[in-house]
């Protein structure tokens, strides 16, 4: 490489240049670590070459990481690379591509597993009223546990008597999403907020331990809430996460009758592509279940 600099300085000076959210950044260090981590063991930090991220890569996959968290490893070593080229420090290595990643793997909820884990959360303490209104809120309109939690009650406005959330979306520095929901949906919230006295500069959910009484609810905390009831009504997998409820959302959306753009909306995809990974997981289910097949008997 064309500098005397450690390759954990070019790391610091490349996340340094990133127009990026600090989570975002965190993470990219953290993947970027491992990378680090391997090449100190395996090759030469000093001058890596292309062989040495291919058997990267190689490792990664032995490892049984899924082909999406490989990705998520293997996309900061890309940038990184690319930016010691435009930087002229070192050479284009790093554009390796990902394992294809082969038909839909994310496990979603059936409708009688929502009803199901909706009924199990007791409404008649300011925890169970909180918990129900995020959850019954994820699966409704498919959040993320990030954008949940950096919600403000200022977000949720009635406008021209129908109500409006206005969210901020993964990797966004600004609230320019807006969906519109149901009484279903805000019923509870507006429960929780008026029982609890919130303002509006507050955040939409908080935490109300002794410890942190008040302050933001946070990623982690909501995931562990949904893990709660999930085990509640007996489902234990590290395969359903509170993750699983966009992919719920997402699929229910589409086999209730909302079409590809409807869905994408709802979910701030910028891509119709990633969109299509939930159509192609409707079309393979109504396959299993020989919905075609079963039309034609009815014409024959």
């Amino acid at each position: 490489m064309n500098t005397e600099k450690p390759i954990t300085q070019l790391m610091n000076d490349f996340l340094a240049n990133q127009d990026i959210r600090e989570n975002s950044r965190k993470k990219y260090r953290d993947n970027l670590h491992v990378f680090i981590g391997w090449l100190t063991r395996n090759g030469d930090p000093k001058n890596p070459l292309r062989e040495s991220v291919i058997r990267y890569k190689e490792w990664l996959i032995q490892s049984g990481r899924t082909p999406s968290t490989i990705d998520n490893y293997l996309a900061p070593v890309r940038q990184f690379f690319e930016y010691l080229v435009a930087e002229r420090i070192h050479v284009g290595i790093g554009r390796v591509k990902s394992p294809k990643k082969e038909g839909y793997s994310k496990e979603y909820l059936k409708p009688p597993q929502v009803i199901a884990l909706l009924q199990s959360i007791k409404r008649d303490t300011i925890y169970g009223q909180r918990d129900y209104a995020i959850i019954n809120l994820m699966v409704r309109t498919g959040m993320r546990c990030c954008e949940v939690a950096s919600a403000n009650v200022s977000d949720l406005k009635k406008e021209d008597e129908s109500w409006i959330l206005y969210i901020q979306g993964k990797g966004r520095w600004a609230k320019d999403r807006a969906i519109g929901v149901t009484p279903k949906i805000v019923d509870p919230v507006v429960q929780y907020i008026e029982d609890h006295e919130m303002q509006n500069d507050s955040p939409l959910f908080l935490n109300h331990s002794y410890i942190s009484r008040n302050t933001r609810i946070t990623t982690l905390t909501i995931s562990k809430i949904v893990k709660k009831y999930l085990r509640g009504i007996g489902i234990d997998t590290l395969k359903i996460s509170a993750h699983s409820l966009r992919h719920t959302a997402a699929i229910t959306a589409l086999k209730s009758g909302a079409d590809i753009l409807e869905v994408r909306a709802m979910l701030g995809h910028k891509r119709i592509e990633t969109t299509m990974t939930y159509q192609r997981a409707v079309e393979e289910e109504r396959a299993r279940e020989g919905t075609a097949i079963r039309l034609m008997d009815d014409a024959f």
